[in-house]
């Protein structure tokens, strides 16, 4: 029987999370009797029992960047000199010393594109630091892989150049679900809700949201709330956002939400924020997307290429707040006008789910 090794030692919450567990999923059911599937985990209670796979926890791998980079450069040559396995999927970014017959990267994450600045050094010191050091990281034996794995047409561009790979395989993060019924009263509230779901990250950009909110309480306009999924607690950087504008009645700071409760806020939201400086895809886009809500995005490449066609979209610079406030202050009155968007073109090789990106990486 053969061995396929899927490595996500510093995949925890959130998008990332999801992502591993949808390909653990999508490697038990074509695993059959042909193959053993080995998981590399932080803490194994995340993840159900998927048939044919079994974990192997590094709880070590959350605590300090040492062991993280230890699995990786050392602890996981030995692990696969022990396994032998056919293949070994890195699911989070760096390529691995090991030994395997066939060898993957998935890059989604948006470090190597994004650039923090000197406040980035006094608000999220670990960020600031990946981010000048994450297009190093990816590049140490990266062209070693059979496959590197991204999530658009625009990151597999500038992995070709940044990285002189070809071996770029596009591989969308697109759900395939019909657009969702949404409530029609929204629990009977009569104000705009905005929503904004995503982690207290510097390119998350959360102040131009805040500074947007500021902007149309000074103006004077109601009638809206925007809720934050943000709270002082989270990090330093959550706590500057919440200490600059607490004070503002339009905004909520919510916290950390479930997934079922983040459900709830598509479900109950009028508009989806999502003015993120770099990603490699845009969940919440898609999610949103999925129950027909409108949206104003910053307008940059992966923004575009995540929403792709669609009739509800205004696009905005994500470092010019007042350009957002107007968006909002149009939504709130009823005379919002839409972007026209196209959809996207993309060069094989591409997947559209994690079964034919398996059938791709294990049999092509």
């Amino acid at each position: 029987m053969k061995k396929i090794v899927v490595s996500g030692i510093n995949l925890f919450r959130g998008g990332t999370l999801k992502v591993m567990r949808d390909c653990l999923a999508a490697l038990s059911a074509f695993a059959g009797n042909d193959y053993e599937i080995i998981a590399l985990v932080c803490n194994e209670n995340l993840y159900p029992p998927y048939p044919n796979v079994r974990y192997i926890s590094y709880p070590k791998s959350r605590k300090s960047y040492f062991f993280r980079l230890y699995y990786e450069y050392a602890g996981f040559k030995k692990l696969s000199l022990r396994l032998k396995p056919y293949c070994w999927f890195s699911l989070h970014d760096i390529t691995p010393h090991v030994v395997a017959e066939k060898r993957v990267v998935y890059c989604h994450n948006p470090y190597p594109f994004f650039k923090p600045g000197i406040r980035g050094l006094f608000l999220q010191r670990n960020v600031f630091f990946l981010c000048l050091l994450s297009r190093y990281l990816y590049g140490i034996n990266i062209r070693k892989n059979d496959y590197v794995v991204v999530q658009q047409e625009w990151l597999r561009q500038a992995f070709r150049k940044m990285f002189s790979t070809d071996k770029v395989v596009v591989a969308l993060p697109v759900s395939g679900k019909k657009e969702k019924t949404v409530p029609g009263n929204r629990n009977g509230r009569k104000e705009k809700v905005f929503f904004y779901p995503a982690t207290a990250i510097l390119q998350k950009n959360f102040e131009v949201i805040c500074k947007a909110a500021a902007l149309l309480e000074k103006e004077g306009i109601a009638g809206f709330e925007v809720i934050l999924t943000l709270e002082k607690t989270d990090n330093r950087y959550a706590g500057s956002i919440y200490a600059a504008y607490h004070a503002l009645k339009t905004l909520n700071f919510a916290g950390f939400l479930p997934p079922e409760a983040v459900n709830a806020c598509y479900e109950n939201s009028d508009c989806l924020l999502f003015p993120s400086k770099a990603e490699t895809w845009g969940l919440p886009v898609s999610e949103a997307k999925e129950y027909g809500k409108p949206m104003f995005l910053a307008d940059l490449p992966y923004a575009r290429e995540t929403v792709g066609k669609y009739d509800k979209v205004c696009f905005f610079d994500p470092d010019d707040a007042g350009q957002l406030a107007a968006l909002m202050k149009n939504f709130i009155n009823g005379t919002i006008v839409y972007d026209e968007t196209e959809n996207i073109c993309y060069e094989q090789p591409v997947v559209y789910n994690w079964d034919e990106l398996i059938r791709f990486l294990i049999k092509g």
